[in-house]
């Protein structure tokens, strides 16, 4: 049996740059940011030097060392859940995949600062040993355990396949990575000694970073958008936990579509579980969120929830629903699994233009909301809606989903909204780009988040 404790060690690099869907959705302006961000680094650090003649392998030390310190405060400070950026990129697991990406890529850049200063110093043992060995120059063996602590947080989020709770434990330590890297580059880098405007440039870069890391660790389940809540109904419904919540001190809007990060008081002291999406109409007394029992929370700890306890409610986010609402198209509604919640937040939504909606599921004990929907969708001629059971009716792909809705002539002119497993929504995303459909008109959200 093939293990599942380790990830392909290809995800080290950033290979869903590779994939159309992928670039158009977060890549390419993931790309923009980092070109900007790398550019006017390398612009302020050019302006100032006196002399352009220097050693081509401590050019490239030095100028990736620059790079990457501002590069990583940029991915810290995407990990914010800032609203303007989630505009920016249309979705917050788009900002969280952003984050990611460019991750990988200041790793890559990153890495170049040692590997360099080690090839530019083969003739001289010493040094080297100076750079790696801890204690033999203080500046140096600063460094050297930021290196350190980013080299086993890249291994444990892109290799090893930890539980969320681990992984998020471990990302805690992304800022003291970034603290570490930028009093070394204070301490030992003469640039940034000689040059002031330099200097100021990287510390203003860092000092976001290291604030927007202390605003995660401590600030923002205080300041942040938060609500409190109590738990008024809970009920187990096959493998899904359903949770109806009071909101408490003030009024909560949201829009069909989007979802919350939930913190339940009485089962979990400091730590944030899962993003859920909301599962009912915005105009309901309670709000109902429902989750799958597919992890370790999910599975040991979320059943366990009593009628009274307090919850605090981070959010809305997401912008999943949003061109619902304002492209008058007509639509292909997928679900798969667990991923029909936001669509039945939207079904209480009235559309006039034809929605085709399919929900997919393994077998029949897993369509707990299938009466629901069709009393949503009862007096909705606009709305024709199916339910495929693949345990029963086989694997559902792309090709399948045109010919059961006659879209065989029009598919290109739909909005096609998919949710549900990360795998299933990619291949559905390719399939139909390749039969025609623009990215801008596939509309998903993956929160993938490890």
């Amino acid at each position: 049996m093939k293990s599942s404790f380790l990830k392909k060690p290809l995800k080290l690099f950033p290979v869903s740059l590779t994939n159309k869907i992928n670039r158009s959705k977060y890549g390419n302006l993931s790309l923009i940011l980092t070109f900007l961000i790398g550019v006017t680094t390398l612009i302020v650090w050019f302006s100032q030097r006196i002399t352009y003649e220097i050693d081509p392998f401590i050019l490239i030390a030095k100028g990736s060392a620059l790079v990457g310190i501002c590069l990583l405060s940029t991915t810290i400070f995407l990990s914010l859940r800032l609203h303007f950026m989630e505009s920016i990129f249309g979705g917050m697991d788009k900002v969280y995949k952003a984050h990611h990406l460019i991750g990988q890529i200041t790793m890559l850049v990153i890495f170049l600062h040692p590997l360099f200063l080690v090839l530019n110093s083969l003739d001289n043992i010493n040094l080297i040993l100076a750079y790696f060995i801890p204690g033999k120059y203080i500046p140096f063996t600063i460094g050297t355990i930021s290196f350190l602590i980013l080299i086993v947080l890249l291994i444990l989020t892109l290799i090893v396949n930890l539980p969320y709770k681990l992984w998020h434990l471990t990302h805690k330590f992304m800022g003291i990575a970034l603290i570490l890297a930028t009093w070394h580059a204070l301490i030992a880098g003469v640039d940034m000694n000689q040059y002031p405007v330099l200097r100021v440039w990287i510390l203003i870069i860092s000092l976001i970073g290291i604030f927007s890391y202390l605003y995660m660790l401590i600030l923002y389940q205080f300041i942040g958008p938060r609500y409190k809540a109590l738990v008024k109904e809970v009920y187990n419904k096959g493998n899904i936990t359903e949770i109806k919540l009071m909101i408490k001190d003030k009024e909560f809007r949201f829009t069909p579509g989007q979802f919350v990060f939930l913190k339940f008081i009485n089962l979990e002291k400091t730590f944030e579980i899962f993003p859920f999406s909301i599962s009912c109409s915005n105009k309901d007394e309670l709000l109902r969120i429902s989750a799958k029992r597919s992890g370790d929370f999910t599975s040991n700890l979320l059943p366990k929830i009593n009628v009274g306890d307090e919850v605090y409610l981070y959010g809305p986010y997401g912008k999943f629903g949003e061109k619902s609402f304002y492209e008058k198209k007509d639509m292909l509604w997928i679900a798969g699994g667990i991923g029909v919640t936001p669509f039945i937040s939207m079904l209480n939504e009235e559309y006039q233009n034809k929605i085709d909606f399919i929900w997919l599921c393994s077998d029949k004990n897993d369509a707990i909301y299938n009466k629901e929907i069709k009393g949503l969708i009862s007096g909705k001629d606009n709305i024709d809606y199916k339910l495929w059971i693949s345990g029963i009716n086989g694997r559902m792909t792309s090709d399948k989903i045109i010919n059961l809705f006659d879209l065989e002539n029009n598919i290109q002119d739909r909005l096609i909204f998919i949710c549900g497993p990360t795998q299933m929504m990619m291949e559905f995303a390719n399939k139909f780009i390749k039969a025609g459909v623009a990215p801008r008109n596939i509309i998903f959200e993956d929160f993938n988040l490890i």
